[in-house]
């Protein structure tokens, strides 16, 4: 979908605070009900009439993300995981947009520079081979040392920052891909999720002198 692409008119009412909240919603009944639809994909507007989430992406990108994704994070095609990055990016802002489909765009662009054909048309030996080689790039802009205690604070470099480099485009893609996956049932199961945990009481502050547990 071009970013510059009026939505259809289902779309345009649907706001940025609805999908979240709608997704949010399917998220905790998939845990909460097994077996049930997460990403069901239509949503009611405040109208009450039946609509569609919108999208980012068209077809083609979102196979190059689902196939990606599984790359990256394994279990999250079946988790639906490009699905859902795809409505959160559909609100998110423009500059946020423009980094996520730079970040896919790369590994288009790396594919056919290496082998003259898309992402989708190469092997997956092929797929493994850029990724491989992206995850050992150092990155372009490389994340500032952590700072310590009595260590003077760093100034922010002057002049725009250097191009981002398809270290960083993974970087990027890894972090939303695997940020989507454990959001989801399957990958919230990964992490020891039962379904049945619960607090027994509500826990409260521990700090010496709080009353208010």
């Amino acid at each position: 979908m071009a970013m510059n692409q009026k939505p259809s008119a289902p779309a345009a009412r649907i706001g940025r605070r609805d999908v979240l909240q709608s997704l949010a919603t399917g998220l905790a009944a998939a845990v909460a009900t097994p077996g049930a639809a997460a990403l069901e994909p239509a949503t009611q507007d405040s109208g009450g009439q039946q609509g569609q989430f919108p999208r980012l992406l068209d077809d083609h990108r979102l196979l190059i993300l689902t196939r990606l994704a599984d790359q990256l994070v394994p279990g999250s095609g079946a988790a639906g995981v490009a699905e859902l990055i795809d409505r959160v990016m559909a609100v998110e802002p423009m500059e946020d947009q423009r980094r996520f489909l730079s970040a896919l765009g790369a590994f288009e662009r790396e594919a056919r520079d290496r082998h003259a054909r898309g992402w989708l048309e190469i092997d997956e030996s092929q797929q493994q081979e850029i990724l491989r080689a992206a995850s050992t790039l150092p990155p372009a802009r490389p994340m500032p040392p952590p700072w310590t205690k009595g260590q003077p604070l760093a100034l922010e470099p002057s002049g725009p920052p250097p191009p981002a480099n398809l270290r960083d485009h993974f970087d990027r893609l890894r972090d939303l891909v695997a940020h989507a996956y454990y959001a989801t049932e399957p990958g919230m199961k990964e992490l020891g999720f039962t379904g049945r945990m619960a607090w027994p009481s509500l826990p409260g502050c521990t700090h010496p002198g709080d009353d208010h547990r």
